[in-house]
């Protein structure tokens, strides 16, 4: 199950962090975490991305020093989220 935010999913990522650091977790659990972990990672990165791509769009102006803004749709920033693979 994937968080519903950026500040869950990087919750979830320390918290899995302490599990593997951990030296009382079993090989098939740290696997399991390491799983988790990744596709956690792929989420974070996606939205990251998005972000870049608005903050890029709002920074280019046009010659005349006036602001090129193309915003993303909603829907599509929540399609392109739920592209991400689940596991």
């Amino acid at each position: 199950m994937t968080p519903k935010t950026f500040e869950e999913s990087l919750t979830r990522l320390e918290e899995i962090l302490q599990q593997l650091d951990d030296s009382q977790t079993n090989l098939e659990t740290a696997l399991l975490r390491y799983e988790e972990g990744i596709h956690l990672l792929k989420y974070c990165h996606k939205i990251l991305e998005t972000a870049q791509r608005k903050i890029e769009i709002l920074r280019n102006g046009n010659n005349d020093d006036s602001l090129n803004i193309e915003l993303v749709d909603e829907k599509e920033f929540k399609t392109n989220l739920n592209t991400i693979p689940k596991k």
